[in-house]
């Protein structure tokens, strides 16, 4: 089984090294200026965390020595009112846990600002009419203090993060902030972390590597900014961005070779190993939907391998119809209500039959208007749907089909 969780280099089975050096040769040349913010545009599931995770463990085992390295993952903070104090929490757990304590003072200093921020954002929440007049004493009291070991006024921020930015690179060190899984946040969130970004760490000797799926940003920006009146149409997403990321990088898409290369290295199964060129043709070039489908491929192998009667079922088929339930859940679900759907698109792809009613009444009958409505719907729909029913053969096990549904979970 393949886990979805962010390979190392041993792991590797999609070549992300290829990134890594060049990555890692901006980020540690003295000649690149700092703020530098990198931005890894890929979809969802294309390996954005994998990239993130092996640029990290380069500069552990190259630049130790050079970078504190700071991990943050918005999405686990989704809860948070905003964004900031998690953030500058994640850098101040890193400076604290230094096991020579090097960074003791700054972390101290850190912690002074997120105390000073939270008590900003407490007075904010308070509910003054269920407050006593002594508890919002209290309180007015603990944050007169708390002004008095740091400004409490947000606007300089700026300032005090970028004075300890300086302090750590006296002693040779900068900072690099890896962000990961904003994609998985509501759109005010990522706008959130966005402009936490764009505001308080775009400071010199900082670096941010921040993972993005590039339309679920433009999703947020336009969100946002929709009471302004713009639009999804008017590229604000895209300007956003560019003032703010100064390396925008994307992953190159996989192609058939790369994939049937993923599918051997990862020691498939007889069953996946045997139909590797099947594969190549229809599965998505996206690296966490191959690992489910391979995943599911390997149960139903098992599942077939310990089930009397199904020993003579068409592998062929069987590895369709994994695909198709793993990358076309809508057409899987209409497959399973009505299973001669998956004769109707094959004939229609393999120019057996033509999308007309007088012929699909001769062919399929009282089912024929259903069967129209369901074609006209998930043609050509995806791309891979025409290598799929191109040299398929679920016509001559018409009658067995809902078998072969039944064992994929159908």
């Amino acid at each position: 089984m393949l886990s979805d969780a962010p390979v190392n280099w041993r792991g590797d089975l999609l070549q992300f090294r290829r990134y890594v050096d060049p990555l890692v040769s901006v980020i540690t040349n003295p000649r690149t200026q700092t703020p530098f913010t990198i931005g890894v545009y890929g979809a969802w599931g294309s390996g954005k965390s994998t990239l993130l995770k092996m640029v990290d463990e380069r500069l552990l085992d190259r630049h130790g020595e050079e970078f504190v390295r700071v991990h943050f993952n918005p999405w686990v903070h989704r809860r948070e009112p905003q964004m900031l104090l998690p953030l500058l929490n994640a850098l101040h757990t890193e400076l604290n846990e230094d096991p020579k304590h090097r960074f003791a003072d700054t972390a101290k200093r850190i912690g002074a600002i997120m105390l000073n921020l939270a008590a900003d954002e407490m007075l904010k929440k308070i509910n003054l009419g269920s407050a006593s007049v002594e508890k919002i004493g209290k309180l007015a009291q603990q944050y007169a203090e708390m002004r008095g070991q740091v400004d409490s006024q947000t606007g300089r921020l700026r300032t005090l993060l970028q004075k300890e930015a300086d302090r750590l690179a006296e002693k040779g060190r900068k900072i690099i902030f890896f962000i990961d899984d904003l994609d998985r946040c509501e759109p005010d969130q990522i706008i959130d972390v966005l402009e936490s970004i764009k505001l308080f760490l775009d400071i010199e000797h900082v670096f941010v590597l921040i993972a993005l799926a590039k339309d679920v940003v433009d999703r947020g920006v336009s969100i946002k900014y929709q009471p302004f009146g713009f639009t999804a149409t008017d590229r604000l997403g895209d300007e956003y961005l560019d003032k703010m990321i100064q390396l925008p990088l994307h992953l190159y898409p996989l192609g058939p070779a790369e994939v049937g290369r993923f599918i051997l290295d990862s020691e498939p199964g007889e069953l996946a190993g045997a139909h590797v060129k099947t594969l190549e043709k229809i599965l998505s070039a996206n690296p966490r939907k191959i690992k489910r489908v391979l995943n599911l491929l390997r149960v139903t192998e098992a599942i077939i391998a310990g089930t009397p009667g199904l020993a003579g079922l068409d592998k062929g088929l069987v590895i369709r119809l994994v695909v198709l339930r793993v990358q076309t859940p809508e057409l899987f679900a209409d497959v399973v209500r009505t299973p001669a759907l998956l004769v109707a698109l094959e004939l229609i792809y393999q120019n057996k039959l033509v999308h007309r009613l007088p012929e699909f009444n001769v062919r399929f009958k009282r089912q024929a208007d259903r069967m129209m409505h369901l074609v006209g719907r998930h043609y050509n729909a995806q791309d891979f749907l025409a290598p799929l029913f191109s040299d398929s053969d679920f016509e001559a096990f018409e009658d067995e089909l809902p078998v072969y549904l039944t064992m994929i979970g159908g």
